[in-house]
């Protein structure tokens, strides 16, 4: 199965993810897994990075998010993208 394309998420959402990883603090992520079923976590970001294109949000466990994969932070919701 070929892995779907990244699509890049809203410049705002990024900024709140952002600020989460910077304070430390739990938050509730939903997203998707591979295989399309929903896993909901609750931990703290670690940090996020870039690979390939790509960017992650990392977990404390090495948990690692696509961050087109994730459905809300914290119950909320964030659509669009940033610059294509």
């Amino acid at each position: 199965m070929e892995k779907e394309k990244y699509k890049p998420i809203a410049c705002q959402f990024y900024d709140v993810l952002e600020v989460y990883a910077s304070r430390k603090e739990p938050v509730k992520i939903a997203f998707f897994e591979p295989g399309q079923s929903v896993k909901t976590v609750n931990s703290i970001i670690k940090n996020l990075v870039t690979r390939n294109k790509e960017e992650f949000l990392l977990l404390p466990d090495d948990t690692e998010i696509r961050l087109d994969q994730i459905l809300s932070i914290n119950d909320t919701q964030f659509y669009g993208n940033c610059g294509g």
